[in-house]
């Protein structure tokens, strides 16, 4: 694993290419030094704007870089895959005949589902969506209005959580096509909170995929089409898409984009005074996102600043208790403090253990960390590398 970077990949394509390290460092605007760097081990990729960028200009997908979805190691991982498999066929296949699912028990085990996935319980959404995607399919066929837009509505709600679990562990092609489902089924229903919903899984997926300037572009449509005003599932996801588009306008390099977005949905946070999609749009969680887009600004000292900010006892989710030492850990690894971002990493670990060993980005630094310790580096980063496979002995290619 330490030997199979981000950098070597790189260096790979390009050989295949036939691209020279100056060629590469040109098209994607650094120096030569620096891709020599990264390819040799010495640089790791942390942001994802390099990360599109390379990827461009090498022609490739960011999943070639990534080397994602990763063969399971572990059981905790193998549940991601019992995801994808269960969703992809649910998905693929057929609705059964037979008899209909009850709308009611549909609606609350969508609800199961959300308070899964927000709790990183993994399990349980394995257990949840295959039936959840094949159940609503068939209900959207039923001839009486309501059942007809339930099961279409379930969709939507399902289709949406599957794309934003699988698509961080590198299924994106099928997360892309769970998300322009879920977008389908929400315009024939036309109910801006579900359009909205779609939209953020479209946006998101679109930038997991590297297109920056369309998930740009579907995040501010869909504040656009909902405004600032209205009920509380609308006014959730107006915010949410205002975090979105302030993070691609990071990942575009529009610093002066971004404040704009963030004082959006800092508002509609203040205003939100429940969270029928469990989506935790608080000025808690509006911060929370601040750090990930300091880090992606090319701000990362201010990430862990940021984040000493934040009252953590009002963080709802397990998920977004993750993301935050995650995106902190990544900050603090880029500003040089790299013993501090190994003990960040493994907080996040023990809540949400598939967040950290399949991220490409966390498993970036922690090789790196590795390769430039000695003697293993110390009893925490021995450990971190431990859990994400990666041998703290290993010397680099």
């Amino acid at each position: 694993m330490p030997t199979d970077y981000i950098g070597l990949r790189i260096a790979r394509w390009r050989d295949i290419g036939g691209m020279t390290q100056q060629q590469l460092a040109d098209a994607v605007g650094v120096t030569r030094e620096y891709i020599s760097m990264i390819e040799n081990g010495r640089r790791p990729v942390t942001k994802r704007s390099l990360l599109i960028s390379t990827a461009n200009a090498l022609g490739v997908s960011v999943s070639d870089l990534t080397g994602q979805p990763r063969e399971p190691q572990s059981a905790e991982e193998l549940v991601i895959t019992h995801i994808e498999s269960g969703v992809r066929t649910a998905l693929d296949e057929d609705p059964q005949d037979g008899p209909q699912p009850a709308p009611a028990d549909l609606t609350a085990s969508t609800h199961r589902l959300r308070v899964a996935r927000m709790a990183c319980d993994f399990e349980t959404m394995a257990a949840l969506l295959p039936d959840l995607i094949a159940q609503s399919r068939m209900l959207a066929m039923d001839s009486d209005i309501e059942r007809f837009r339930t099961g279409l509505s379930c969709f939507v709600s399902a289709a949406t959580d599957a794309a934003f679990t699988i698509k961080a562990h590198g299924h994106i092609d099928l997360a892309m096509r769970l998300a322009e489902a879920a977008h389908t089924a929400a315009d024939t229903l036309d109910h801006p909170a579900e359009r909205a919903a779609a939209a953020f899984a479209l946006a998101q997926c679109a930038l997991a995929g590297g297109s920056r300037r369309r998930s740009l572009r579907i995040a501010n449509e869909a504040a656009a089409m909902l405004g600032d005003t209205g009920e509380d599932d609308a006014l959730t996801w107006y915010g949410m898409s205002h975090l979105h588009a302030a993070l691609s306008e990071a990942a575009l390099g529009n610093r002066d984009n971004i404040s704009p977005h963030l004082t959006e949905a800092a508002n509609a946070a203040d205003r939100v005074t429940s969270d029928p999609w469990l989506q935790e749009l608080t000025p808690t969680n509006v911060a929370i996102w601040q750090v990930a887009i300091a880090v992606e600004n090319g701000e990362p000292d201010q990430a862990p600043r940021y984040a000493r900010r934040i009252d953590k006892t009002k963080i709802r989710g397990v998920d977004r208790r993750a993301h935050l030492h995650i995106d902190t850990g990544r900050g603090l690894y880029a500003a040089g403090h790299g013993d501090e971002a190994v003990r960040e990493f493994l907080r996040a670990d023990e809540l949400a253990p598939q967040k950290v060993r399949t991220r490409p980005l966390v498993l970036e630094v922690v090789g790196q960390l590795v390769r430039d310790a000695r003697r293993g580096g110390s009893d925490e980063l021995r450990e971190l590398a431990a859990r994400c496979r990666i041998d703290p002995l290993a010397e680099p290619a």
